[in-house]
């Protein structure tokens, strides 16, 4: 990778992670109290419980799922006891990167983040489901010791996947590069996407714009309802709740910048 590329790279990272809700409104609120400083009691004022105010509502659960919900239920489950028998069969399960930790002295399980355990499980589960299917596994990794792709790998190879079904992709860095490096090897077969449910809609615009046609297996949904009721305590401001809201905002600024992206092409 060029020295270009990858100052490009990771200038759209440091700034996608400076606009997260946490940091962003951290920014707002440290301006404020400069404000306050200089004496501009009314702006740096308003600034701060700007900040304070979005942070509580964005770490609430109905603000959460609220932002959550539309991405995740935007493509359904997929069931393949529901697969009807005319169908094409399954030939290739595609599992997308996630973060990861590669600490060879945790094991294997705790070196993958939440989103990556939810989704190498599913990958896992229709590879059983469907046992002629080729399992990809894609993801870099991001200075860590081994890459999600290898990760996927033995997590798949340790729940009983044979290696030979398997195709590795270490060097994709983000989804655009996945989508680019996966299209090919999937044209003109039936294959799943096995990412998370909020990150769906945007893995499976990038895959269509490089002319892959997937069918979508999202997994990791955030937004879910208890039928039997919520206690109101569980509506109090808590950590788990901006998380989900940061991840909702992390997809929306994707599909953002998706869109400026594809109008200038």
């Amino acid at each position: 990778m060029s020295a270009c590329v990858q100052m490009v790279f990771l200038a759209k990272k440091w700034l996608g992670s400076l606009l997260l809700p946490l940091p962003l409104l951290l920014i707002v609120a440290f301006l404020g109290l400069w404000l306050l400083h200089r004496q501009h009691k009314r702006s740096g004022t308003s600034l701060l419980l700007l900040s304070l105010l979005s942070l509580t509502l964005l770490s609430t659960r109905p603000v959460a799922n609220a932002l959550i919900a539309p991405l995740e239920a935007h493509y359904p489950p997929y069931l393949p006891e529901l697969q009807r028998p005319d169908q094409a069969p399954i030939q290739d399960i595609v599992v997308l990167g996630a973060a990861q930790v590669a600490d060879t002295a945790l094991p294997l399980l705790s070196q993958l983040g939440q989103a990556g355990l939810v989704r190498i499980s599913e990958g896992v589960r229709l590879a059983h489901a469907y046992p002629e299917a080729r399992l990809i596994v894609s993801g870099y990794a991001g200075g860590e010791g081994r890459s999600s792709a290898e990760l996927y790998a033995a997590v798949a190879q340790a729940l009983g996947i044979d290696e030979r079904r398997m195709v590795a992709l270490p060097l994709p860095k983000d989804t655009a590069e996945e989508a680019m490096a996966i299209a090919p090897l999937i044209d003109g077969r039936q294959a799943l996407l096995v990412t998370s449910a909020s990150h769906m809609p945007r893995a499976m615009a990038l895959f269509h714009a490089q002319g892959a046609a997937p069918t979508a297996a999202p997994v990791g949904h955030h937004a879910k309802e208890s039928r039997a009721g919520l206690p109101l305590y569980s509506y109090l401001p808590k950590g788990h709740y901006l998380e989900r809201s940061e991840i909702a905002w992390h997809e929306y600024l994707g599909l953002g910048w998706q869109a400026l992206t594809s109008d200038r092409e």
